[in-house]
């Protein structure tokens, strides 16, 4: 437990995303719990800011309607374990997390305070069940959730917006190649996603784990420069990792995340979430220009490319989110994706789009812009 607490950077994040959070700070809760009582509470870490900061991951990162974010191998849907989220609140004294609990507690249909075969954690719930039921459900996403040590940071607007974006390094627990990456939720409804991970099998714990699509660069919300994709190891990763708290502004510098190959001198990308939109810039410089640059986004709402410049979105019945780009610099494919894997297609449906941004021009210095905002 001790190495699992020095391992965890002081800002609390699971680098293994929320469906992994129950096995993972939920692990570490239950044997700090059984340490305080079987010490009658002489021994305890429930006042150390890592663990306050550790439980209060859970329901920072929860979007709305069961979306989660989820980077790395954990899925979208899924908020957590309410018995356990109110227990750890409680211990460490978090109304964020026991509010967030009676929260999912009032939205379960099946009032189960079982943990199937943990013993441990089923007792625990039944000696809470009462008090959590008296507590007043409440959750809203806080305007910023900011991990400056895992480089994760969560922005939301008054027009709907819910940005997540990372920067970190490509040998983080259960990682995908996802340097920079960003997830777009409009009024909790994912527009631009990370797909997750397919079912498990020996091969994604290979040496080949890198072969498979989910876990490529090209299937996340980036770009692929110079004709090369993000490559895996802990020395590719981003740096200059800066929040501007006032600007609701993220940005850094994910060359690292690429091989020497790839001949990048730097590539800065930026978020900006404004009231009504978000944008997304790029400036950088490269060594030699090979190939034209190709920035992807993959959705799972059907697309229309048909406007140069222009690509809508379907959100909603009468909701559409737009994403604007410089048809001058840009042509625009959109390449279908079937999926055939049921840990994707439960969550995801029968296909998703993944768009691509082709550069018309190779260029050694450059400046993209992209908008994003909502169109009725």
């Amino acid at each position: 437990v001790d190495k699992f607490i020095n391992y965890t950077h002081s800002d609390g994040a699971c680098e293994e995303g929320p469906s992994y959070w129950g096995h993972a700070a939920g692990k570490m809760y239950d044997y700090l719990q059984l340490l305080y009582d079987g010490t009658g509470g002489k021994i305890s870490l429930f006042d150390q800011p890592i663990i306050k900061n550790m439980g209060e991951y859970i329901a920072r990162s929860y979007v709305g309607n069961g979306w989660v974010v989820n980077f790395a191998d954990a899925s979208a849907k899924g908020g957590g374990d309410a018995p356990i989220i109110f227990r750890y609140g409680k211990a460490v004294g978090s109304d964020v997390m026991m509010q967030y609990a009676a929260y999912l507690n009032s939205l379960s249909t099946r009032k189960s305070l079982s943990s199937g075969r943990d013993m441990f954690r089923t007792l625990q719930s039944l000696l809470y069940a009462k008090e959590m039921g008296e507590v007043e459900p409440s959750y809203q996403s806080p305007a910023y959730t900011w991990y400056p040590e895992t480089e994760f940071c969560y922005m939301t607007n008054k027009a709907g917006f819910f940005l997540a974006a990372k920067g970190g390094y490509n040998n983080e627990s259960h990682n995908h190649n996802d340097v920079g990456s960003f997830i777009l939720y409009s009024d909790s409804i994912p527009v631009f996603i990370d797909v997750g991970v397919g079912t498990y099998t020996r091969q994604t714990f290979s040496k080949e784990r890198y072969k498979i699509w989910t876990m490529q660069s090209d299937y996340h919300n980036l770009p692929q420069i110079n004709g090369f994709s993000q490559q895996y190891g802990n020395t590719y990763k981003a740096d200059n990792f800066e929040f501007d708290i006032r600007r609701m502004s993220l940005s850094m510098n994910i060359a690292p995340a690429y091989s020497r190959e790839a001949q990048i001198q730097k590539w800065i990308r930026t978020y900006q979430l404004k009231k009504s939109e978000l944008i997304i810039k790029e400036k950088f410089q490269l060594n030699a220009a090979h190939l034209p640059n190709r920035i992807h986004f993959l959705t799972w709402n059907d697309v229309d490319d048909s406007t140069p410049g222009k690509l809508t979105v379907q959100v909603k019945q009468n909701e559409k989110v737009c994403l604007s780009y410089n048809p001058r610099l840009f042509c625009c494919e959109v390449e279908k994706i079937t999926l055939q894997d049921p840990r994707l297609s439960n969550i995801w449906g029968e296909r998703l789009y993944r768009i691509s941004l082709k550069a018309i021009n190779k260029e050694l210095n450059g400046h993209y812009v992209y908008k994003i905002f909502k169109i009725k």
